[in-house]
């Protein structure tokens, strides 16, 4: 209804500013002057295919009939995607799903909103998957859903290669590893992505600014992939025992303490946080080893600590790093994928029954407390 009748205010104004008459326009384009009232109206539609004439007659641009202005569009569409990133960014996927769903009904076929809903979907779809492994997939069928629909009309080739990247993940969460092996396969190989090839080039602190963004980006995949490095084979067994599962999560921490010999570790502090939860659950778990699982439970504590006061919370002082490699760049921002901020995080694996050996221990309880002046969801 409001469409019809912003329409119909357009064709008024332009009909007056161009001096015609209802008659004359009706007229003009072979139509009764009861139509073209009706358009004023806001009651009908022109015809699609009397568009043209009507822009011609008026003396205006569709654009300017239909009342579509490209650069208001676009600013609009960079708010919406600025506040669902700000939303995704801290673990608020509803409400930032809810924003950019919205967002496509008013612009149905942008790629930039949807390859950000792809983004927010599969984030939505991981969270699931320890809860709810129906509804997860229920989720992961939409990001597959998404990734195709931006496959088939999208130009971007970023937009592109990021929905590939989720369709991918999508396929292999829902276990079907032909399709995911298939999209892996025709991707590039990791020296010819865009950080790895701007180390390459360009002269001076530029290539040496690019570098120190591949070295990050580098240095977050590895840590990453080894805190989980161990797999599960086809018969329930792992390919490492605990204890060296636990070996191979050391040494992110070694590696990061070589990287970051000043102990300014920033957003690493997250990394570290998760290699020592891995360890004490390990230790717990395993060989229920008192000692070793208070020690990487309160080093987990006091790096989830030191993240959020370094990285965590919106607006915080900027830190750059001291430490040789990285030196004089800022500690960056990050992406969280649930609403629980780190204290949080380490508060919630601590109420798990494998911690009961040790939750009666005063060294336990003094962490729990701890972790409960901050721990909450983040802003």
């Amino acid at each position: 209804m409001e469409a019809l009748q912003n329409l119909g205010k357009k064709i008024t104004q332009f009909r007056k500013k161009a001096g015609i008459t209802q008659e004359q326009l009706a007229e003009q384009l072979n139509v009764s002057v009861s139509a073209v009232s009706q358009w004023e109206t806001g009651k009908t539609f022109p015809d699609i295919s009397a568009i043209p004439i009507l822009c011609r007659v008026l003396d205006v641009t569709s654009d300017e009939l239909l009342d579509i202005n490209r650069e208001k569009d676009e600013a609009e569409i960079r708010r919406i995607k600025e506040e669902a990133e700000g939303a995704s960014s801290r673990g608020h996927l509803v409400k930032a799903e809810k924003i950019l769903s919205d967002a496509l009904k008013q612009f149905p076929n942008n790629y930039d909103l949807m390859v950000s809903l792809l983004n927010v979907e599969y984030a939505m779809a991981m969270n699931l998957n320890a809860e709810d492994e129906s509804k997860s997939r229920q989720v992961l069928q939409k990001c597959v859903s998404t990734a195709q629909k931006i496959l088939e009309g999208c130009k971007d080739a970023e937009s592109l290669s990021c929905a590939r990247q989720i369709l991918c993940y999508s396929y292999d969460c829902l276990g079907e590893d032909e399709k995911a092996a298939a999209i892996a396969n025709e991707m590039p190989s990791l020296p010819v992505c865009r950080e790895s090839l701007l180390a390459m080039i360009g002269r001076g602190q530029k290539q040496l600014e690019n570098k120190r963004t591949e070295v990050n980006m580098l240095l977050t995949w590895l840590c990453t992939r080894l805190n989980f490095f161990n797999v599960e084979n086809e018969d329930g067994s792992r390919e490492y025992t605990a204890s060296e599962e636990a070996a191979i999560v050391e040494k992110v921490i070694d590696l990061l303490g070589i990287i970051f010999e000043n102990g300014d570790y920033g957003f690493f502090h997250d990394r570290l946080m998760c290699a020592h939860l891995q360890i004490a659950r390990l230790a717990a778990r395993g060989e229920q080893d008192k000692e070793k699982t208070l020690r990487h439970l309160s080093e987990a504590v006091a790096h989830a600590e030191a993240f959020m006061q370094n990285c965590g919370e919106e607006g915080a002082e900027k830190h750059v790093h001291t430490s040789l490699i990285l030196r004089g760049t800022e500690f960056g921002d990050f992406e969280a994928y649930t609403d629980q901020n780190n204290t949080a995080e380490v508060l919630e694996e601590m109420q798990n029954d494998y911690y009961d050996f040790v939750r009666n221990n005063s060294e336990f309880q003094a962490l729990s407390e701890r972790l409960k002046k901050t721990a909450g969801k983040w802003s």
